[in-house]
């Protein structure tokens, strides 16, 4: 009697294991390059192709399921969505092909897009810090140059810079990098040097006065350093100095008084 309610018990167990199994896979969809959970109809859960996470109001009360598409109530088309999960070549098809559907929206020439996508479907086969292209664009800032953002496979996000002439060739660099603390402040520290009136008065607190901060995403170092100098009539004045490194390049400085 006791072998038989065991047994019964195990296969009410597997039924119900078997049960479960069946109910996720069919609560689990691909839309686009988006991973939808379902409850019923009702998203609760979605992963976005930079590996971002959306759960609990953020997603039911933006995204709709109408039983074969997701739709964002600001987007003016549907998402389609199937049991089938897109494949790797599939993946990098779709993300380095929408650079061509509106080129204008990224600053590009039809051209320029053109080359950026091929650029970044190479980029994504053969660079595992750009597992999935986040974003691109021409830069509005440095002539010539253009700025590509991906998310490796932990969904850490880098930065790359790529010229028009590296897009024709296909030339892969390497993603931006921030320098060292010590670095980024000597670099700094050179930099507000020459931007001074008088040059010779500088006199800057590089123990208790200067600061770096490093932000991998883009590659940079934020250094602050306070200074003082004379200004044009030799009056010795107060100062705080902040520089924007790129790769240990200066892209940005500012003086202030203080």
């Amino acid at each position: 009697m006791v072998k038989r309610i065991h047994r019964k018990n195990i296969g009410i167990l597997i039924a119900f294991l078997l049960a479960v199994s069946t109910s996720v896979n069919a609560n689990t969809l691909t839309c686009g390059l988006k991973t939808v959970t379902l409850s019923g109809n009702t998203i609760t859960k979605i992963v976005h192709e930079d590996g971002t996470i959306h759960t609990g109001g953020s997603v039911s009360n933006n995204w709709t399921y109408d039983g074969k598409s997701i739709k964002h109530r600001l987007m003016d088309d549907a998402i389609p969505c199937g049991t089938k999960a897109k494949s790797r070549d599939e993946v990098i098809a779709e993300l380095s092909g929408n650079f061509s559907k509106n080129p204008k929206s990224y600053g590009m020439s039809p051209q320029e897009a053109r080359l950026m996508g091929q650029y970044t479907a190479k980029l994504m086969r053969q660079d595992s810090s750009c597992y999935l292209l986040v974003d691109a664009a021409k830069s509005p800032s440095q002539q010539g140059m253009f700025y590509i953002d991906c998310n490796d496979r932990q969904s850490q996000t880098r930065r790359y810079w790529v010229s028009e002439s590296d897009l024709k060739e296909g030339v892969i660099k390497n993603p931006a990098t921030p320098v060292s603390s010590s670095d980024a402040i000597s670099i700094c520290n050179s930099e507000l040097k020459t931007r001074t009136t008088n040059p010779s008065t500088y006199d800057p607190s590089l123990i208790l006065g200067a600061s770096s901060r490093a932000i991998e995403r883009t590659g940079r170092n934020v250094v602050e350093i306070d200074f003082k100098a004379a200004n044009s009539f030799g009056v010795i004045g107060k100062y705080v100095g902040r520089c924007i490194l790129e790769s240990g390049a200066p892209i940005e400085v500012t003086i202030k008084d203080r």
